[in-house]
């Protein structure tokens, strides 16, 4: 079913059209991209500790356990924030598709994304190590203010953030091509119709993080 969603995603979405929405599948498409996700969260928490576990014993440890907390919900806050999106914008174009249809739909074509976090993962096991962290012990805010800005101006972390981002935009352009040809299918919208409904609102999401990539190039240059 699964690769039917990659390879054939207008028979797949064809075949489910025809019954009521369920969420079971897509929910634990996004369970895995959010448990996968969550280990890159506890990296790059663990890491952030470290610069300030000079200051509270075992904060590295606290603060590594809460970034992947909230990677982890954040996976499934994303797949409600993009399905309002996608069913607004249908609306919008007069398309039939309920609340719980697109986000069956929006569920579904967000597989990509397991690969996108699959890779996001071993790009951070590969980067991060690599990172230069000095923890400081000063509580100057300043110092502190300085320190933080600092992580992400070390080599391997700047070359993590752009490859990153870059992984991420290639994988949602197949994602809002996915999610094309399931708001076609199942919400009786044309083709043109059903691709400015999904196409737009990742176009904005692309341009916007390009603009910030551009901006923390720029700012770490």
């Amino acid at each position: 079913m699964i690769i039917e969603v990659l390879s054939n995603p207008r028979a797949f979405f064809g075949s489910i059209c025809e019954s009521e929405p369920s969420l079971k599948i897509p929910a634990l498409i996004i369970l895995a991209m959010a448990i996968i996700g969550s280990a890159s969260g506890y990296m790059m928490g663990e890491l952030s500790g470290k610069l300030f576990s000079g200051m509270m014993e075992g904060l590295a440890m606290i603060t590594a356990v809460s970034a992947a907390i909230t990677t982890f919900i954040s996976f499934f806050v994303i797949w409600l924030i993009a399905t309002t999106i996608l069913f607004g914008f249908q609306k919008i174009l007069q398309g039939t598709g309920t609340f719980r249809r697109i986000m069956e739909i929006c569920g579904y074509g967000m597989v990509p994304l397991v690969f996108a976090t699959i890779i996001s993962l071993l790009l951070s096991g590969y980067y991060i190590p690599q990172a230069d962290i000095n923890p400081i012990r000063s509580t100057n805010p300043e110092v502190i203010s300085k320190a933080a800005a600092s992580i992400m101006q070390d080599p391997a972390l700047h070359e993590l953030s752009i490859i990153s981002t870059f992984v991420t935009i290639i994988f949602l352009i197949w994602v809002a091509s996915i999610w094309s040809v399931g708001v076609e299918t199942c919400c009786e919208l044309s083709a043109k119709k059903a691709l400015i409904a999904t196409g737009l609102p990742v176009l904005i999401y692309i341009v916007y993080t390009l603009a910030n990539l551009l901006l923390f190039i720029g700012g770490t240059a």
